[in-house]
């Protein structure tokens, strides 16, 4: 009645997404770079808009909403009573490079795909590092 060989191995295939990847995404969102272009922002795809302290305080901002709700964001560069506005994307200039736009108080930061990933390959390809 009950197959304890076909439930072990469906339970097998079902954690072990989460054996492998909890790992590999703790690692892409700890480790993104990000690339700066001043003067520059990329509008329309802004899913937060937050004040911050500083830029590392819109980096970690963008860094715990994690790749899937923050690739980018643009840094407001004029002081507010001590505060910058920060503006999250869901996008990334290389995903819409005809978005991007001359802004003067702004600066954009962006991190690509390879960027993003690379922590992930080289986890699942050298598990012991």
């Amino acid at each position: 009645m009950f197959n304890n060989s076909l439930f072990k191995s469906i339970f097998v295939l079902a954690i072990s997404p989460f054996l492998v990847f909890p790992r590999a995404q703790h690692l892409t969102m700890r480790h993104r770079e990000f690339y700066k272009m001043p003067n520059k922002s990329l509008p329309g795809n802004i899913t937060e808009t937050q004040k911050v302290h500083d830029y590392f305080d819109c980096c970690f901002l963008c860094l715990e909403r994690g790749p899937f709700n923050c690739l980018s964001f643009n840094f407001g560069k004029v002081n507010d009573n001590g505060y910058y506005t920060c503006e999250l994307n869901d996008s990334e200039r290389y995903l819409e490079p005809q978005k991007i736009q001359q802004r003067s108080s702004y600066d954009y930061y962006g991190t690509t795909a390879e960027v993003s990933w690379k922590h992930i390959s080289v986890y699942q390809f050298n598990p012991h590092k």
